[in-house]
């Protein structure tokens, strides 16, 4: 068993009101770059992006757990339902007005077959938005653990299950054209520069294992990654690296940091196999 320290607070209680249903989940938003900073602390550190909610992957239909319902668990934790769905069902976000200290919660899970858009409802009463290429951070998890004391006074441990940094990379690397939104893209470009230049000694692990990753999914979703990432990444005034920027607090002068984005997805490119 793997503790971690230092974990956000308003994470932790927000893991906890899920009871049970913790185990069930994967961190797949912005928290994951959190957690590897707790796993594998740095002195030097580009700048973590945090984020205001949680996004939940699940695999698929969940089990009841301890005789009570996914939904009646967060319901007795003040959570309240706010509807936006884009198809079938409408997918749903928790909410918690009357508490600011638990965060809101997305559930998702894989996107399977043609469909562009999809919800599943995945317990009675929930409802989780279906994603493309989701099943890359599903597929390679580790686990750690984290305790922490709740607002009445109980110390509890909780298992935190976060995708592996190549699967992170990977899965970025292909979702991001998938959004409309291009403050999104940015984000999830960042994710992939901050998971890449923060972790130097792991950066030989992450291209074996990218490696692993394109032999184990469809072919053309490496030459989808490879394809994005090269095309926003094509020089240092290139789209990609200005989306990057745009989230990259730095001191250093503009054209400097402009220069660090662009290296540093150049290096991960040639690290990686062509094809």
């Amino acid at each position: 068993m793997r503790m971690i320290k230092g974990v956000d607070p308003q994470l932790f209680k927000t893991l906890a009101a899920l009871g049970d249903y913790v185990e069930d989940i994967v961190l797949v938003g912005g928290w994951v770059t959190h957690i590897y900073a707790l796993i594998w602390p740095s002195e030097q550190r580009i700048l973590e992006r945090r984020t205001f909610d949680v996004d939940a992957a699940v695999r698929g239909r969940l089990p009841v757990r301890s005789r009570l319902r996914l939904g009646s668990q967060l319901e007795a934790q003040g959570y309240i339902v706010r509807l936006g769905g884009m198809s079938g069902p409408a997918a749903q976000i928790f909410q918690n007005p009357e508490n600011e200290d638990l965060l809101d919660i997305e559930f998702l899970l894989p996107l399977t077959g043609p469909s562009q858009h999809q919800t599943v409802e995945i317990q009675k009463g929930v409802v989780a938005q279906a994603l493309r290429y989701l099943n890359i951070l599903l597929d390679s998890v580790m686990e750690v653990y984290a305790s922490g004391e709740l607002p009445g006074g109980d110390v509890v441990t909780l298992p935190i299950r976060v995708p592996v940094p190549s699967a992170f990379i990977y899965h970025r690397g292909l979702a991001f054209v998938e959004r409309t939104d291009r403050g999104m893209q940015a984000k999830d470009l960042y994710y992939i520069f901050e998971t890449w230049m923060n972790y130097p000694d792991r950066q030989d692990d992450i291209v074996r294992e990218i490696d692993e990753l394109r032999q184990r999914y469809p072919t053309r979703w490496y030459d989808r990654f490879r394809a994005n990432l090269g095309r926003l990444f094509s020089s240092d005034i290139a789209e990609g690296v200005l989306l990057v920027a745009q989230q990259y607090s730095t001191d250093e002068p503009e054209e400097l940091a402009h220069r660090r984005i662009y290296r540093a997805f150049q290096n991960l490119l040639r690290a990686i196999p062509e094809d």
